[in-house]
């Protein structure tokens, strides 16, 4: 799977929280969206709830969401 850019990642978070595409639709973005951040909750992520921007979310996306031991 290619990485997609940062805006295109947006795009399809702005796609996703409002409800669009079908579910092979939103299956592929979120797989494009896995494959393009280092976050690996994506979907934990996008739907972090009311009153946080998309931009907040893309932000989040792209920070490491490790586990260290």
């Amino acid at each position: 799977m290619n990485k997609i850019d940062r805006a295109k990642v947006k795009e399809y978070v702005e796609k996703i929280r409002q409800g669009i595409g079908n579910d092979n639709e939103v299956s592929t973005w979120i797989e494009e969206i896995l494959a393009s951040v280092p976050n690996r909750q994506v979907i934990h992520t996008i739907m972090a709830g009311e009153g946080v921007s998309t931009d907040e979310i893309v932000d989040r996306l792209y920070k490491v969401d490790a586990i260290y031991l």
